[in-house]
Order: C-alpha cells, then structure tokens, then sequence
C-alpha cells in the first residue's frame, strides 16, 4: 500500500488565532520588554503577511536547531567517565585549539553592565527525563565550546580515583598548570598596557586610597588583654592520638599545639638493638596540623590572598558578655533587624609558614615553626558578622612593591553594628616578633552607613573594586570601591535592588568564571534566588525551599553551579527522616537541585560549608562537629544510563569527629578553690539573644575513617516495632539529636591561593580552630 502524498508546503501558524485577544497597546508592551526574536506577535500581523518574513523566521530556527545540534555532537562526542579501576586510561582531552578563545574577564568591568547585541535569552533549560550522554553535556552545560572547556577538562582532571574525596598534590599541581595556560592563552597578545596592567594600577590606587582614609592608633598588651582580648582566660584540653592510644595535651589560650605529636610512631624497639648507642629513635608524623584556641566561638574567619611564605588568617569570634557591658550605649531592642551598641572586639591576624613540597608549585605547613598571632585590630563595631579579603594581588614590580610589602591586604568586614567597612591591614615589620602588632582602629578606609532603619546583614566581592552588601529588608546595594568617594568618606552606591523580602543571609557572586554577572542570594525564609545584575528585574529566578536559612553558598567555576545545603526542613517525607542534603544548582538549570550528598539524621544540621576554586573538594560541618568532605565531579557528571559500569561512584569521608564536654564545677576550680573563671551572678546571667559565653571544657578529636559511598535516596532509619507502639501511645517515639552549642562547626575556609589550595581552617563553637593541609601525596606502587 503506497504512502498518501503530503504536501511539501511548510505549515504556517494562522495569524488571526496566534494575535487573538491581545490588543496594540499589550503587544507593544510585550514586544518592549522581550529581547527574544519572535517572543510576541507583531502589532500589525494579519492573514495577509509576507510569506517571505514566515518563512525566514522558520529557516533561522531551523537552523539554530541544526547548529545546537552539531556543536553537540562536535564538542559531546565520545565521551566516556573513566572507570573508578581504570583511572590511567587515555581520556579525550580539549585541544588547544579550543580553549584559544577562552579569556578571563576584566575585573574592572561592573557586573551589571547591559549586553549589547544579544536577541535570545534562556532563563533556565529543564534537565530531560532521558537523554544520551551527547546531549546532555549540552543541555546541562552549554553547546559551545566555551561552555564545555572546562567541565570537560574538570572531568579529565578530578575523576581520577585518588580524589575521590580530597585533592592530591599530583592533581592539584596538573590543575594549576592547566590553569596558568589558560591564563597564557587570553593574555598572549597582551603588550602590558591592556586591561589586566589596567586593573593593577587601580587596585595599587585603591590600596593607596584607603591607608589614606584609615586612622591607626598603637595600643599597648594592657589595652589590648582589658578590652580586646579574653583576661584571665583558662586553658583548654585537648585529646588527640590513635584509637586507643589518645594523649592528652594543654592548649593555653591563644597559642598553637602540633598536630602530628598525637601520632609520633616510633621505631620498632626490634630494631632498636641494631641502632647506635645514644641515637634517638626515627619518628613518623600521620598528621600535619596545628590547634588553635582563641577562647571564644569562631564567628568567622578568612584567608589572605598571596603568593608568599606567609600565610595569613583572619579570624573573629564572639563578643563576650564582659564586652557587651562595656558598651557606652545600652541595648534596648536586642535584634538581628536593628543596630547593636558600640562593643568592643578584636580582629586576630594569625600568621602560617608554609615550605614546598616535593610537587611542583605546591607548598605545606612548616611544621618546624609554629604559627603566631602577628596582629590584633581592636574595634568598637560590636559582633563581627562576615570577612572577606579583596581577592586581588598585584604583581610585585618596582612601581607598587612598597604598597604590597606593606599591607598584607584588603579586608572588608560587616558588624553588628549595621555598617560595613573596609580596612587595610598593615603587614607586621619583624615576621618573626613574638609579641604581636596590637591596633586600635580610629577610623576605617571606608565606612559605609546602613541605609534608614535597617542593617548590612552580609558582602561578596563581584570584582576587586565591586562590594555587594546584603540588607536585612532584602535589598542589594553595589558600590564601585574605585570611583570618588562620597564627603561622607565612603564610596557611593551605584545600584540598588531588592532580591528578597527579608533579610539577606547570604550572597555569591559566580566568581571566578565568565559569568560574573550572575549572584546567588539566601534570605531567612530560606528561599534561594538567582539574580543577572544585567538586568535584575527580569532575569530573576527565585526557588521557593521550604529550609532553614544557611550562612553559605558556594559556587563552583568547574561547572558553573551554585552549591547550597538543604535540610530536613526542604524535605516532604515523615518526621523520623532529619537528613540533610547537599544540592547543587546550575546556571542553566537552576529551579531544578541535584542532591550531591546527604548526612546522617543523626548528626543535627549543617552549620558550614567551604568550596575552593582550586579543586571540586566541598566540605560541609554540621552541629555534631563533623567535617566531610567530597568530590561533588563524581555525583554531578553526565554518564551512560544504559551502562552502570562506566559510572563514577561518588564517595564522602569523615575527615574528623570533634567531641566536647564542658568541665564539671569541681573541674572549674584551682588546687587552691578559687574558680577558673568567675562565675555568672543572677544579674549577668545570658539572656535569651545573645546566649552565654563559652564554657570551659575539654575536646576530643577522632581520625581515620575511610570513605563511604554516597547514597541520597530517603531511607528512613530502622525503628522497631515496639518503639513504634511506644509513640502511638505518646511515648518516647523517634527523636531528634541536641548537641552542645560549642560542638557545632562554625566555620569553614579553604586557602584561596593555588600554591596553598590544600589548606583548611576549621572553627568549632568551643573556640578551637584547626589548620590542616589536607592534600596529600600519592604513594608510588
């Protein structure tokens, strides 16, 4: 039977039905605010159109449709996860010629410049139910080869076994190297004059414009321990070591203990009949570390941005009761939404030396000398909300090397206060002093005032000279640090926007990347918002998460994503599920959440999260005073459906397990009877706000777990049946963990800087602070 004959005329879409109902004046409207070629009907549009205009439209989407459709199958083909048992195998890698295009954007540019010339806008691609792996490398991650460069050279980098949950230095040093060609390749044809030597200068001028503003004034150790500083504080104990073979060490305050002397293994006494009298047994370190105790609980804290010797890290903890009583003002309406009177706080510089590794362009902690507090910054701007270092570095030639050499940066912090300001910390003339450099703040480079009846809640940098401040009414004020400044001594706002309707916890800009125009917004209801600063009001994609409000949001330059932390608030299953899960949010996909991984019911919520623009290692802690950390490439990358062997199993291991138990009242007190430290009267007792200070106690570290494989399916925990009566009749039926507020992690920071990309800084409640480098070596078979 012959096939009926079909017209080869194209079909056409009637005009009279697609105009239907809208007037001139709504499509005119319509027609206005949409950039997209064929968005709305035309005003005039009648059945007797040009056939030609119809048919041009249908060619072009034609051929856009057969131009995606090539690029992906250009770009997409024959790509193959590696196998977790065949991690040496060749793997397609992205050409040079490819990556020629690929250059890094000015970071004087202001992120919320229109773009010009661009007809077609996407504002978001729902991921498909099915697709084969060539297609949904393009879906998910853009068809052209800008878009592809670097998930795929991720994907051939960071699936290898050995990272499977931390970075190794072999790794990491291929990263940087491929990084730094990148680099290369978009600054080639650069003759010195060109953007990047243009960015120099105006940070060597903005640096310069705020050690002009600011106003030092030195203070001597009195001062310092009577307001900034904790007097009289006791020490904390420590337990560390191999299981069943813990030790317990002493950590006075504000000074630093190894790591490795917990795990120091001797020479096997068998052999010690063969060694030389009077020689001292060889001795081996399992950790390199160091414990820090800044007495109170770790606010926050952040890394320096350099290429030296020294690393330097910023740290804040809480104001004590003690301080809040020193306040010239009273408070009389204790609120996050509201300014706090004037207490007095102190900012610690602490100061790291690190020493090469034998892989190139990779350093560690030196061991061999303890880090120091190098400076303290007394303030009076009451808590000390978030710190962010301006993450720019000049070069060091000739025409700025005094101002590199002596400041050790930018830094810009949010207080309680409501203000935000920005500092430039001065780099300390003997690096080796034991006593540290000890300032009062007179006078910040800039003080930025909250607007009228409302707070600076939290700041990103979008740029060297961008600041972005969240308020707590939801809106987003952008200043440009290099223009004039203001009579007022602070720059002036640019722009102004509202992305949320109350207050904002949290801001990532997608930086470092080529869409620094896109910024990622957590307000307290816990809904999280992708705004393009191109055009906010429009390009807008808000996710409604039924979750409690998280402090961080990472983004990811691997696979240009967004990475947030969902608990058992955004869930809709029963209450004996508590989980907590990892997410992650494309740009292209961003309504729609990828569970990265998921934390035990049992380990209460996360309270941190850190990810490194160096390396896909995400490290999440949660109320229990676990760290974890994973590989999220693993989880995140396409592969064959259709055949589970070529996935890449996707793992999280525990990196530590923190315990603390606060000292009994006869621990509290000297051999003599008088108290460690005084004791609260009725009228000094916490109030309900600011809660108490920390508690003296003592802490307990776990190590050595092996990583598990990442299950994110709901599984509720096993109950027996008899539990199960027990809470139909009202009685204990399942519940949920409570832990000690000075057990909770509450702060995370990878080291910004490639050489140190391997660096932690962990701060617990309790007021301990580890410092780890957690990239290792791989051991030769």
């Amino acid at each position: 039977m012959s096939e009926p004959r079909r017209s080869g005329r194209q079909r056409k879409v009637n005009p009279r039905y697609a105009n239907d109902g809208w007037d001139k004046d709504t499509l005119r409207i319509l027609r206005a605010e949409s950039e997209s070629s064929g968005s709305s009907p035309a005003e005039g549009s009648t059945s007797s159109d040009s056939e030609d205009g119809k048919t041009h439209n249908h060619v072009n989407a034609q051929a856009d449709d057969v131009s995606l459709a090539s690029a992906a199958s250009i770009q997409s083909s024959d790509v193959e996860t590696p196998d977790q048992g065949q991690d040496d195998e060749d793997i397609s890698l992205v050409s040079d010629d490819d990556v020629t295009s690929r250059k890094r954007p000015s970071h004087r540019s202001r992120p919320y410049a229109a773009a010009t010339g661009e007809l077609t806008r996407s504002r978001g691609v729902q991921p498909p139910s099915q697709l084969g792996k060539r297609s949904a490398y393009a879906n998910i991650f853009g068809p052209e080869i800008s878009d592809l460069v670097d998930v795929l050279l991720s994907r051939d980098t960071w699936l290898m076994g050995r990272d499977i949950t931390i970075p190794s230095r072999q790794t990491l040093s291929t990263a940087i190297e491929q990084s730094n060609e990148l680099d290369q390749c978009g600054t080639e044809r650069n003759d010195g004059s060109g953007p990047e030597r243009e960015d120099a200068h105006v940070v060597e001028s903005l640096i310069d414009t705020v050690r002009n503003h600011q106003v030092y004034k030195a203070i001597g150790l009195k001062d310092v321990y009577e307001k900034y500083l904790l007097r009289d504080m006791p020490g904390h104990s420590a337990v560390l070591g191999a299981w069943g073979r813990q030790t317990k060490f002493e950590l006075d305050y504000l000074s630093a203990l190894d790591l490795g002397m917990a795990w120091l293994d001797h020479e096997d006494p068998r052999d010690a009949e063969t060694s030389q009298i009077g020689e001292v047994p060889a001795q081996k370190r399992y950790h390199q570390g160091w414990l820090l105790n800044v007495g109170e609980k770790v606010q926050c804290f952040a890394w320096a941005v350099g290429a030296h010797s020294v690393q330097y890290l910023a740290v804040a903890v809480k104001c004590t009761s003690y301080q809040r009583r020193m306040a010239p003002e009273n408070e009389c309406e204790p609120s996050a939404f509201h300014p706090s009177p004037s207490y007095q706080t102190g900012i610690q510089i602490w100061a790291f030396r690190t020493r090469p590794t034998s892989v190139h362009d990779i350093r560690t902690l030196e061991i061999d000398d303890k880090p120091r507090l190098a400076v303290v910054l007394g303030t009076a701007w009451g808590n000390i909300r978030q710190l962010k270092w301006c993450q720019f570095e000049p070069d060091a030639d000739d025409n700025h090397k005094n101002t590199v050499s002596r400041t050790i940066g930018l830094l810009a912090v949010v207080s309680s206060d409501g203000h935000a300001r920005m500092i430039a910390v001065p780099r300390p003339d003997n690096p080796d002093a034991i006593v540290p450099t000890t300032l009062r703040v007179e006078r910040a480079g800039f003080d930025i005032p909250p607007p009228t009846d409302t707070v600076f809640t939290t700041l990103a940098f979008a740029g060297p000279t961008n600041l972005m401040l969240g308020t707590a009414d939801g809106f987003l004020h952008s200043f440009d640090l290099a223009e004039p400044t203001s009579q007022g001594g602070h720059p002036k706002c640019y722009m102004k926007q509202q992305l949320h309707h109350t207050y904002i916890v949290a801001l990532c800009p997608a930086l470092p990347g080529p869409q620094p125009t896109f910024l990622a917004s957590i307000s307290a209801s816990g809904d999280l918002a992708m705004t393009d600063l191109r055009s906010p009001e429009q390009d807008r994609v808000r996710v409604a998460r039924p979750s409690f409000p998280t402090k961080d949001l990472v983004y990811s330059p691997f696979t240009r994503s967004f990475i947030a932390v969902l608990d058992r608030g955004g869930n809709t299953q029963i209450e004996r599920n508590a989980a907590t899960f990892l997410v992650c949010h494309h740009t292209r996909q961003f309504p729609s959440l990828l569970r990265i991984a998921k934390l035990s019911h049992d380990t209460g919520a996360a309270t941190a999260l850190a990810g490194s623009p160096w390396h896909p290692c995400i490290l999440v802690g949660n109320a229990k005073g676990q760290v974890l950390a994973t590989n999220y490439l693993r989880k995140v990358l396409p592969y064959r459906k259709s055949d589970p062997k070529k996935a890449v199993g996707a793992y999280m291991q525990k990196l530590c397990e923190y315990d603390w138990h606060p000292l009994s009242p006869r621990e509290r007190r000297r051999k003599d009877g008088s108290p460690l430290v005084p004791e609260a009267t009725e009228e000094e007792m916490p109030d309900i706000f600011h809660g108490h200070d920390t508690r003296p106690g003592i802490s307990r570290f776990h190590e050595g777990f092996k990583p598990e494989k990442i299950a994110v399916a709901y599984v509720l925990p096993k109950v027996k049946k008899s539990k199960l009566r027990k809470a139909d009749t009202g009685g204990a039926g399942p519940g949920e963990a409570v832990f000690e507020e000075e057990q909770a992690v509450t702060a995370l920071e990878w080291n910004p800087n490639a050489a140190c990309a391997g660096i932690v800084a962990i701060g617990w409640g309790s007021g301990i602070v580890r410092v780890q480098d957690l990239a290792y070596d791989v051991q030769s078979p």
